[in-house]
């Protein structure tokens, strides 16, 4: 009977938990409306890393200010992950735009997330001048071991396919709605051949500094992600950082959290 009683009280408690979010900025800009959305909001430091865990609707939603640049993000994505235990992780936030079609406030869905500075070069003598177009992609900073003790390599990393489809719908009125690819790197880059250079190679949407991280981890720890970016510039059409855009896109984001069903 005791089994019984428990085995109930357990069935019971899953289907009413509450869907755990771990959504992603990495500045203040990029967080302070999400954190503002929250119900009930307790705040939590671990070390460089903060938390503020709320509700928003019917869902558990712990906001991560992971700072800036790939390490960072690792860890911030590893320490949600260990102590919130969340069903999803979202990485949003602002980024730079490469593809001319795509203008400031312009949303990317990333369906493929790379990392555009893992790159080695083959041995040149000296007087041989530098070309980054010699360069070759490093897939190997993106493997990943999985429970076998085997390794596995990725090329890119995806968001959720069933996640897109709901944000392909969302009503969004500052620019427009375009399923991509982002390229992550501890880089700022305004150089226009260089820009045009990695959009060409990697078909890049957009650039920024944190995506790919978060991405590796919540494949490490088979965890659903879901990229989102906004182009806050673009030295394509001398647009400048607009920071109206990281509140959009938070605005965008808590609306997407509300659609969703996991």
């Amino acid at each position: 009977m005791k089994k019984i009683i428990l085995g109930l009280f357990i069935l019971t408690t899953s289907l009413f938990a509450k869907e755990t979010i771990l959504v992603q900025g990495a500045m203040d800009i990029e967080t302070e409306y999400l954190i503002k959305a929250l119900s009930n909001p307790v705040k939590e430091q671990i070390a460089s890393w903060t938390f503020w865990k709320g509700e928003i609707g019917n869902k558990t939603v712990i906001v991560s200010r992971t700072e800036i640049g790939i390490t960072n993000a690792s860890a911030a994505t590893t320490i949600g992950i260990m102590k919130y235990s969340p069903n999803l992780i979202i990485n949003q936030g602002t980024s730079g735009g490469h593809d001319p079609k795509l203008h400031a406030g312009d949303i990317v869905l990333a369906e493929k997330v790379i990392n555009i500075g893992a790159v080695r070069t083959e041995r040149k003598e000296y007087g041989i001048p530098a070309d980054d177009k010699d360069g070759i992609f490093f897939e190997d900073v993106q493997r990943i071991r999985d429970s076998k003790g085997n390794t596995v390599d990725y090329p890119y990393f995806s968001s959720e396919k069933k996640i897109i489809d709901i944000a392909k719908k969302i009503d969004y009125k500052n620019g427009k709605i375009v399923v991509g690819t982002i390229g992550t790197a501890d880089q700022w880059n305004r150089e226009l051949e260089r820009i045009k250079f990695i959009h060409e190679r990697y078909n890049t949407s957009a650039e920024e500094m944190e995506t790919v991280a978060a991405a590796q981890v919540a494949k490490a720890f088979n965890i659903p992600f879901m990229g989102v970016r906004i182009l806050s510039n673009t030295d394509i059409h001398n647009e400048d950082f607009n920071p109206q855009t990281a509140i959009w896109c938070q605005e965008y984001t808590i609306e997407l959290i509300k659609k969703l069903d996991l």
